[in-house]
């Protein structure tokens, strides 16, 4: 049987590879920001890692997709002040 451990690290790998490049690279997100994004991505994942010795999903997800959402909204903005 599959460890919850893989299934976790499974999860979140789906996650980076739909968010980190679907997303970011739909708005076009600067490369800095998509860096910065992949930064605090792992910065949260291996905070909860630490402090409780597994990837808790429901812990990690909603920072990364909520700070996503407001790169893509900067973004935007600035991509409307240009124009």
């Amino acid at each position: 049987m599959v460890s919850a451990f893989v299934l976790e690290f499974v999860a979140l790998s789906l996650y980076v590879a739909f968010v980190g490049f679907c997303f970011c690279d739909g708005f076009g997100l600067h490369p800095a920001r998509k860096i910065v994004w992949f930064v605090f991505f792992t910065a949260v994942s291996l905070f909860v890692f630490k402090h409780l010795g597994r990837f808790y999903l429901p812990l990690i997800l909603p920072f990364p997709t909520l700070m996503a959402a407001v790169l893509g909204a900067f973004q935007k903005r600035e991509r409307l002040r240009t124009s």
